[in-house]
C-alpha cells in the first residue's frame, strides 16, 4: 500500500512540471486579460488621486472594452472623477447612464447617491429632495445611507428648511460610525438652532431620552430664552446640565441658568434685527448667499449666547425701488432694532431706514451711500479698499514708486483709476503714464505702445520704413541697426478689468516687450480663469480681495470648516462679509445696556476694532468701514496670502 502512494505522488508531481511554463514559454496559465490590466492601471492612479490618469484609463477601457462586467464600475469612476473636478454637469450625466444601464447592480446604488451630490453642488436642491426617497428606497450599504442623508439634509438647509434637514440629519447620525458621528452632530446643531421651539419640544419628546436628545435639550433651553420664556428655559437648562453634566455644551448651561438667576435677567428682552435681501429678482443669488451667511452667524451665535435674545426677521426687496421701501416700513412697524443689507436697491433701503432713524448697514460699492444719513453704516469691499491697500503695499513693503495704469474706458475702469492715481501720488509715487481702452477691445497694442514710451514707437516706425524702402546690393548686405527697446518706466502696472479682459492683455504685455514688472488687479482677478488663460505670463501678480477662504487664519478655517460641515459647500466673499456683519450686529444688540435703536448707533462708530473673517473692522465718522483686507498673489496655479497684509487705514 506504501508503494503505491509512492507511485501515485511521482505521478501528480510529474504532471505539474508537465504543465509548468516552459523557459520563454507565453505563461497562459498566469496571464492577467488586457482588460483587467487596464482597469487595475486606471483604479490603482484613482486611488492615488491622479484623476488625469486615472479618467484617461477609465475612458480607454470604456472605448476598448463596453461589454466586460468591470464597465459599470469604469462608468461609475468617471462620474465620480468629474465630481471632483467640478464637472458636474458631465458627472449627471455619467451617474444617469450607470443608473439606466446597469439598474440592479451596486454600481447603480452608487450613482444614485452620486447623482444626489452632482445635484447639490448645481445648486439643484430641489431635485435632491425630490430624488431622496426613491434613493433611499434602494438597499444601500450603512454608509451610502449616510452620505445619501448628510447631502439631503444639506439640500434642505440650503432651501431654508431646518427641520427636515434635521430629519436627514438625525437619520446620518444614527446610522454613523464613531469617526463619522461627529460631522452629523456638527450639522445637526445648525439645524436645530434655526429651528421653532415648537417643533424642538415635539422631536424631543419622540426621542425619548436617546441621542442627539441632549443637544435638543439644550437648544431648546436657548430657544426659550430667546422667546423670553425664563421659567421654561431655565426647567429645561437645569434638567440638561443634571443630565449630561460632561456635555461640551453643559457649562454654557449653567452660565445661562446663573444669568437668568441674577438680577440683570430682569432688564433682558428679545432684539429683533431686520434682514433686507433680494431672495427674488436679478439679484436673488447674492440675497441667498447673504442669508446664509447670517444664518448661519445666527446658528453659530445662540450656542453661545449671552446677554438679551437675538431674532431675525427677513424681508425680500424682490431686487424692485418700490417692494424695498414697503419691506422697511415692514420692519420699522416690527420694530426692529438695526437692519442688515440690501443688496441692489439700496438708495430706496437708505433713505427709508433714515426716515424711521433705524441704523442700516448696507452691502454696497455704492458711491456715497452713507451721505444719506448718519443711520446708515456700510460694511462692504470698496473701490477705495482695493486701491488704498495695494498702494501700501507696493509702496510701503516693495518700495516701488512708478507705476502705470492700463483701463477700461467705463465706470469701473476710470473709479479705479482715479482711486488708484490719487493714493499713488498720496504716497508718494508717481505715475508715468495711464492710458484707457475701449471695453470691447480685444486688441491691446495700440494703448500698451503708449506706455511703453515715444522709443518703442519710434522703433516700430523704423521697422516700417526700412522695411518699405528700397535697397542696393550694397546695403543691403550691410547689418541691420538693432532697433531701440520699449522704454518701459514704471515698476508695476495697475489694469482694473475683468479676468476674461485681464487674461487677454497680460499675455500682450509680454509681448510687446513689457516685462519683469509687477501685475496689479482688483479682486476680480481672483478667478482660475485668468490663470488659465494668462498661464506664466501672471505669475506673482498682486490681488486685494474681501475673504480667503484658504486663509491661515485660525479664525477663517474655523469658519470655513464650520460653514462647509452646515452647508457642504464653501463660503465666498458675501456670505463672509453677511456673517461679520451679522455677528457684529448680533453681539451689539445682545449687551444689556443696549436698549434703544439710538444705542447701536453709538456703539457701531465706538466699538473695538471686530475681529471678523472678512478681516479687522471698524466704522469711521462717515460709518464707512475701515477694514483689514486680504492681500493675495498669484504663484504656482493657484492664490497665495501675502504674509504681510497691510490695512486699509488704522491698522498698522
Amino acid at each position: 500500500m506504501e508503494r503505491i502512494k509512492q507511485i501515485f505522488i511521482v505521478i501528480i508531481v510529474g504532471f505539474c512540471f508537465s504543465c509548468a511554463q516552459k523557459e520563454g514559454g507565453p505563461g497562459m496559465l498566469w496571464q492577467i486579460s488586457p482588460e483587467k490590466s487596464l482597469y487595475d492601471s486606471s483604479e490603482a492612479h484613482y486611488q492615488a488621486g491622479e484623476y488625469n490618469d486615472a479618467l484617461s484609463g477609465f475612458q480607454s477601457y470604456l472605448s476598448q472594452f463596453p461589454d466586460t462586467p468591470l464597465a459599470p464600475a469604469s462608468r461609475l469612476r468617471v462620474g465620480m472623477i468629474r465630481s471632483f473636478k467640478r464637472q458636474y454637469e458631465k458627472a449627471q450625466k455619467d451617474f444617469q447612464r450607470v443608473i439606466a444601464d446597469y439598474p440592479d447592480t451596486p454600481y447603480a446604488r452608487d450613482a444614485r447617491v452620486e447623482l444626489l451630490d452632482a445635484w447639490y453642488n448645481t445648486g439643484n436642491y430641489h431635485q435632491v429632495t425630490v430624488s431622496a426617497g426613491n434613493v433611499l428606497a434602494q438597499p444601500l450599504t450603512v454608509k451610502q445611507v449616510y452620505r445619501a442623508n448628510l447631502i439631503i439634509g444639506d439640500a434642505y438647509m440650503a432651501l431654508k428648511s431646518s427641520r427636515d434637514a434635521y430629519y436627514a440629519y438625525l437619520i446620518a447620525f444614527q446610522v454613523a460610525s464613531e469617526r463619522e458621528a461627529g460631522k452629523a452632530i456638527s450639522k445637526l446643531k445648525t439645524a436645530l438652532a434655526l429651528m421653532e421651539t415648537s417643533d424642538l419640544s415635539a422631536e424631543l419628546d419622540k426621542l425619548a431620552g436617546r441621542p442627539p436628545s441632549d443637544y435638543l435639550m439644550y437648544q431648546l433651553g436657548v430657544n426659550y430664552m430667546k422667546d423670553g420664556n425664563a421659567d421654561d428655559a431655565k426647567a429645561t437648562l437645569t434638567a440638561f446640565a443634571a443630565q449630561f453634566p460632561h456635555h461640551e455644551n453643559a457649562d454654557q448651561a449653567q452660565k445661562l441658568i446663573a444669568e437668568m438667576d441674577s438680577p440683570k435677567a430682569v432688564a433682558r428682552h428679545v432684539n429683533v434685527i431686520g434682514c433686507l435681501l433680494p431672495m427674488t429678482g436679478k439679484y436673488e443669488t447674492f440675497g441667498q448667499q447673504a442669508y446664509t451667511g447670517i444664518e448661519y452667524a445666527l446658528s453659530r451665535f445662540v450656542q453661545s449666547q449671552d446677554g438679551n435674545a437675538i431674532k431675525i426677521l427677513l424681508k425680500d426687496t424682490g431686487s424692485d425701488p418700490q417692494k424695498t421701501r414697503e419691506a422697511v416700513k415692514e420692519l420699522a412697524d416690527s420694530n426692529v432694532s438695526a437692519i442688515i443689507g440690501p443688496i441692489g436697491t439700496v438708495d430706496e433701503a437708505a433713505l427709508s431706514a433714515q426716515g424711521f432713524n433705524i441704523p442700516i448697514i448696507t452691502m454696497t460699492q455704492k458711491d456715497g451711500i452713507t451721505d444719506i444719513g448718519d443711520s446708515v453704516f456700510r460694511n462692504f469691499l470698496t473701490p477705495r479698499m482695493q486701491v488704498k491697500a495695494l498702494v501700501s503695499y507696493t509702496v510701503g513693503t516693495l518700495g516701488l514708486k512708478r507705476f502705470a495704469i492700463l483701463y477700461p474706458s467705463e465706470n469701473y475702469g476710470n473709479t479705479h483709476m482715479n482711486g488708484f492715481r490719487d493714493e499713488v501720488v498720496a504716497a508718494g509715487g508717481t505715475v508715468s503714464g495711464a492710458e484707457a481702452y475701449p471695453p470691447g477691445q480685444t486688441d491691446f497694442a495700440n494703448a500698451i505702445k503708449k506706455l511703453a514710451g515715444p522709443q518703442w514707437v519710434a522703433a516700430q516706425s523704423m521697422k516700417k520704413t526700412s522695411a518699405s524702402s528700397p535697397l542696393t546690393a550694397n546695403e543691403s548686405e550691410a547689418p541691420e541697426a538693432a532697433p531701440p527697446e520699449p522704454t518701459v518706466d514704471f515698476d508695476a502696472i495697475f489694469i482694473p478689468d475683468s479676468p476674461d479682459k485681464a487674461g487677454l492683455i497680460i499675455p500682450q504685455l509680454a509681448y510687446y516687450g513689457v516685462a519683469d514688472v509687477y501685475l496689479l488687479g482688483t479682486n476680480l482677478w481672483h478667478s482660475d480663469k485668468l490663470i488659465q488663460m494668462a498661464k506664466y505670463n501672471v505669475q506673482n501678480a498682486i490681488i486685494p480681495d474681501g475673504f480667503f477662504a484658504q486663509s491661515t487664519s485660525e479664525h477663517v478655517r474655523q469658519f470655513v470648516s464650520g460653514f462647509r460641515g452646515a452647508y457642504g459647500s464653501s463660503p465666498g466673499f458675501i456670505e463672509a462679509v453677511s456673517y461679520d456683519t451679522a455677528m457684529m450686529v448680533f453681539e451689539l444688540a445682545a449687551r444689556p445696556d443696549i436698549r434703544e435703536r439710538s444705542d447701536i448707533r453709538r456703539e457701531l462708530l465706538v466699538m473695538p476694532p471686530f475681529e471678523g473673517v472678512t478681516g479687522k473692522t471698524v466704522f469711521d465718522e462717515n460709518r464707512e468701514a475701515v477694514k483689514d483686507i486680504y492681500l493675495l498673489k498669484i504663484f504656482q496655479g493657484g492664490f497665495q496670502e501675502v504674509t504681510v497684509r497691510y490695512p486699509d487705514g488704522g491698522f498698522q
